[in-house]
């Protein structure tokens, strides 16, 4: 079974817009973590941009082992949808969702009209997103005496990916972050550090 990765995507909302004969198409960039927030941000721009004539979008979603859904929402099959998506993908992003709202100027663009706008709108708003990392990471607990818990603070500092969360009574109970791939250097350094005298759990595997 393949494991998660790494992967970039946005931090907060962003939106642009462009005027084509008439029609005023708004982009707007949203997170989009899971399916569940596909019609949630939908809702949103609805409530924002009420008498719309269209509400097309593309997400990708579910982290690093990516789903993907679009809609043309009433534009003919292939015009919207699909060119919003191809966008998306274009950037590597994931967890995130763009939504282009049309209002229709009175003339009809076309098929290849319609695509040079749901593309090149969704482009615009892309171009002011904010990027961040999301950092793959297995997840261990385990319980050390106190003198062991020294030597790992100190000795195992440069492998972990964040702060390890403790739990202190007559020993110390610790969760630790590992990135991904180094997990089995991980194991064999606090074996080695601990004279085997550790029990490790490994949990589910966590973004950071």
């Amino acid at each position: 079974m393949d494991r998660i990765s790494d992967y970039d995507t946005v931090t907060g909302v962003c939106e642009d817009e462009l005027t084509l004969k008439g029609s005023r198409f708004i982009g707007i960039i949203m997170p989009c973590p899971d399916e569940s927030c596909i019609q949630a941000n939908i809702a949103k721009v609805m409530e924002r941009y009420r008498d719309a004539t269209h509400y097309c979008y593309a997400a990708i979603y579910n982290g690093s082992e990516k789903k993907e859904r679009s809609s043309d929402n009433g534009e003919p099959s292939g015009t919207a949808g699909k060119p919003i998506l191809f966008t998306l993908k274009g950037t590597g992003l994931s967890d995130v969702m763009s939504v282009v709202v049309r209002y229709f100027g009175g003339t009809l663009l076309g098929t290849g009209g319609l695509v040079h706008a749901y593309t090149e709108t969704s482009k615009l708003a892309l171009q002011k997103v904010q990027r961040t990392s999301r950092r793959a990471c297995a997840v261990y607990r385990f319980t050390l005496d106190y003198g062991y818990y020294s030597q790992f603070e100190n000795k195992m500092r440069d492998i972990m990916a964040r702060r390890p969360e403790c739990e202190y009574s007559d020993k110390v109970d610790v969760r630790a972050w590992i990135p991904m791939g180094r997990d089995e250097e991980f194991e064999r350094r606090i074996t080695d550090l601990t004279e085997r005298h550790v029990r490790l759990w490994k949990m589910d595997d966590e973004y950071i």
